[in-house]
């Protein structure tokens, strides 16, 4: 059995962003990785880029220093800021080595993973903020003859067999493949439920400025927020809106919730209508926060300019053949689920979701960092994880003295 001072479960943007505040500290510790650090976003369709600014990239030690801060960089190009930050850090990383089992014993918290066993005064979890995906039971009742993928199995529209396309879920994953399906020409149904846009610029900034500036990412989350959609938008092209108007003018088929399926045929839910004007009720929500930030700081900033999409849905579809549209494949943009079953803890809700407050579990040298809506909707980004990440380093700091 290894020694060490700390265990870090994960090497991703989250767990050195730890290492490198346990190290500003000289704590011993070691990474343990399941594959290798940055792999997680190798697993992203291949146009994919980031959504928020490259200026955001700004993980401890280690801010963009490229030429584009407002620019958004594609996948590849993400994975190798990862590594470089690793590079940088010089972080004892030990990568294919998955924990298995994580209990606490009398002499602290032992790993147990196919090599051998670690011992740990603290461990830190930083396995990801979407680890497992997550798709539907309604799924094995489809006829098999339907191809169905997961949006991160998802990587071009040519590799999909021809005829039509199905996503179900419309988050930022189901959004921008919807996006990149229309761009290349093919016919597209959207099964959306209720999640919120906005716009890529407002008034002379990206959306992500503004929202830095009223402070909205350092606003702690509330356990409803944590099970919201994300906000709609796009890093593609140089950046751009996704407006399910837009998408319904350009001719995709949007529809409700799928509901169930029997074969070739899906029940749809009939709230298509409320959950459009919920999005766009989204949309305008966050230009009134910007509008008021502005009047109540003077800031000398563009007038709105705002488009005005004329598009409504027309009477809702409750059921849909995929057979008889020409459906040939449906792209489950579903999210993603945690499973943390291999913690032997008492902390956990009945969605399996740790109770913590910004990364502080009630079990003495356990710790959680990157977790999705953890302290503040930055929680899981580049530009938010540091933050935590030394929040939790300062209570081991304490703890182990």
């Amino acid at each position: 059995m290894e020694p060490v001072e700390v265990a870090v479960v994960g090497a991703g943007q989250a767990g050195l962003a730890i290492s490198y505040w346990l190290a500003e500290r000289e704590i011993d510790h070691v990474l343990l990785d399941r594959d290798r650090p940055g792999s997680s976003w190798h697993d992203r369709w291949d146009s994919f880029c980031l959504v928020t600014p490259n200026w955001t990239l700004d993980l401890p030690g280690f801010p963009y220093q490229g030429d584009d801060p407002d620019g958004f960089i594609p996948r590849d190009a993400i994975a190798d800021y990862v590594a470089q930050y690793r590079a940088f850090l010089d972080v004892p990383v030990f990568e294919s080595t998955e924990v298995l089992n994580l209990h606490r014993g009398d002499d602290g918290w032992t790993l147990t993973t196919a090599g051998g066993e670690w011992l740990a005064r603290a461990v830190v979890v930083a396995t990801g903020a979407f680890p497992f995906l997550s798709v539907p039971p309604v799924a094995n009742s489809i006829q098999p003859d339907v191809l169905q993928l997961h949006s991160q199995e998802y990587r071009r529209p040519s590799a999909l067999p021809e005829g039509g396309v199905l996503v179900v879920g419309g988050g930022q994953s189901g959004a921008q493949i919807v996006d990149e399906l229309v761009i290349e020409g093919r016919e597209v149904w959207f099964s959306i439920g209720q999640s919120g846009r906005g716009p890529r610029r407002y008034r002379g900034k990206d959306i992500t400025a503004w929202l830095r500036d009223v402070g909205f990412g350092e606003m702690p989350v509330t356990d409803e927020m944590r099970q919201r959609a994300s906000i709609i938008v796009s890093g593609r092209d140089g950046g751009k809106d996704l407006n399910l108007r837009t998408f319904g003018r350009d001719g995709v088929h949007l529809v409700g919730r799928v509901l169930a399926a029997d074969q070739w045929t899906l029940e749809l839910s009939d709230d298509l209508e409320q959950n459009v004007d919920a999005a766009d009720q989204v949309d305008a929500q966050l230009r009134g926060l910007v509008d008021r930030h502005i009047a109540e700081h003077g800031i000398d900033a563009p007038p709105a300019d705002v488009e005005t999409i004329d598009w409504t849905p027309g009477p809702t579809p409750t059921r849909l053949d995929l057979n008889a549209e020409g459906i040939s494949t449906v792209v489950w943009a579903t999210g993603y689920h945690y499973d943390f079953s291999w913690i032997k803890a008492d902390i956990f809700d009945n969605r399996g979701y740790p109770h913590q407050r910004r990364g502080v579990t009630s079990k003495p040298g356990l710790y959680f960092i990157g977790l999705n809506g953890m302290h503040t909707t930055g929680s899981a980004l580049f530009s938010g994880v540091g933050a935590d990440a030394q929040h939790v380093v300062n209570d081991i700091w304490e703890t182990l003295e």
